[in-house]
């Protein structure tokens, strides 16, 4: 149980996401710079990377039956941050794609509560109760490209024997 092992499922669960549009990258730490031209497929105007940070964790232990039978509960607080980066001509478009991506993500972490984990040994529940979303104001660079950043933030859990 280890937050290196809960972010290494969530990535692997991530890119593994197809149905998401326009994400391109998930990266673990937070990356020195993001180049949105990796995975960029030809002709594709809007791309994301998302990073993946566990902001704080919980830790609590249950022992129903004595001091050897106890579970322990580990809840930790991810943050998705997504970086969305146009190059739509029309402002417009550039959220119709970002949109696109968000609910996009949401639906793959709503698909699987566990993220892969089949076992549940590494996650017993992720993005449940909820899903919090803070999005940015979108800016536009000097090359014109509309820019915008989101957080997703959710919980996940691990319990185990201990």
């Amino acid at each position: 149980m280890s937050r290196a092992g809960l972010r290494s499922q969530l990535s692997s669960y991530l890119q593994s996401a197809t149905s998401v549009p326009d994400l391109n990258q998930v990266f673990t730490s937070f990356p020195k710079q993001i180049n949105f031209q990796v995975n960029a497929q030809a002709g594709q105007k809007s791309r994301a990377a998302a990073v993946i940070f566990i902001e704080r964790e919980t830790e609590t232990r249950i022992a129903l039956g004595g001091a050897t039978s106890g579970k322990k509960r580990i809840d930790y607080d991810v943050v998705l941050q997504v970086f969305h980066h146009s190059m739509q001509n029309n402002a417009e478009d550039a959220m119709n794609d970002l949109d696109a991506t968000i609910d996009g993500l949401k639906d793959y972490l709503r698909a699987d509560h566990r993220f892969g984990d089949t076992t549940g040994n590494i996650i017993w529940q992720g993005a449940e109760p909820a899903i919090d979303v803070e999005y940015s104001e979108p800016s536009t660079s000097d090359r014109g490209a509309t820019e915008t950043w989101v957080v997703l933030r959710f919980q996940v859990t691990q319990i185990y024997t201990a």
